[in-house]
């Protein structure tokens, strides 16, 4: 498929987010500015995500 190399990237970017805001807590740093802005991109940009699967679909369909 093509993209594949992109998705994982977008994927182990997710990831890795995920583990920041995991270890952001258990440090006790959850009211920090970056632990905010974290959050924002993980839980609070739905839209953003579905919009970005959407293209990477129609993209990934131009070019079969």
């Amino acid at each position: 498929m093509a993209f594949d190399s992109t998705i994982k990237l977008i994927r182990e970017q997710h990831y890795a987010l995920v583990e920041v805001i995991q270890y952001l807590d258990s440090t006790k740093q959850s009211n920090t500015e970056i632990r905010e802005k974290v959050d924002k991109i993980l839980n609070h940009e739905e839209k953003l995500y579905k919009d970005s699967d959407m293209e990477l679909t129609k993209i990934t369909l131009i070019n079969t």
